[in-house]
């Protein structure tokens, strides 16, 4: 699975041991090859409250996924932490179990590179924002968020992309959905 990150996160993920490609990854370049995946995410890091946080959002549904409190230990396994994190708050979600199963299953390594997409940063930036507002409108520490919880949250929101009419929107959760259906029933 593809994970583009921003300059910051390659830094980070570099230095934890892992390969960031200064060039654009394509499935084929990938090693799950042709295999039908989830599709390729955003990533960002920020500090909030001191704290390393990376988020994380999927290109195609916008759906948001965040690693409070990152460490370097958790950097060098961020494959496990990424699908834990992505299972759990489907589970927190109320996807149903046997789509979650499934997609667990087809979830390939992940691969980085650093090619971005203006549309998604921004949303990534909103996702940031939306952390940094809640622990200073809540007056809580990050650390006190409840993760699942947080990500469910992030991504029960009215997204629009570029190209929607005004009226338009998508909500994450309903989008990865639809895409965790397309997998499963190939």
């Amino acid at each position: 699975m593809i994970i583009h990150c921003t300059q910051k996160l390659s830094a980070k993920l570099k230095s934890a041991g892992h390969t960031v490609s200064t060039t654009p990854l394509t499935s084929e370049q990938c090693s799950y090859g042709t295999e039908k995946s989830i599709g390729a995410w955003h990533a960002n890091i920020t500090t909030i409250q001191r704290r390393q946080c990376v988020v994380f959002c999927h290109d195609q549904t916008r759906f948001a996924l965040v690693m409070i409190g990152a460490t370097a230990k958790e950097l060098k396994a961020i494959d496990y932490w990424f699908s834990d994190l992505l299972m759990n708050t489907l589970l927190k979600a109320g996807v149903d179990p046997a789509l979650i199963e499934v997609a667990c299953q087809q979830l390939p390594a992940l691969q980085f590179d650093t090619a971005c997409d203006r549309s998604v940063q921004g949303t990534l930036n909103q996702l940031i924002q939306e952390l940094e507002w809640t622990v200073q409108y809540d007056g809580i520490s990050v650390m006190d968020l409840p993760i699942y919880s947080t990500c469910v949250r992030l991504s029960k929101r009215p997204c629009r992309i570029k190209g929607m009419k005004e009226s338009e929107c998508f909500w994450p959760i309903e989008e990865m959905e639809t895409v965790l259906r397309g997998i499963t029933h190939t």
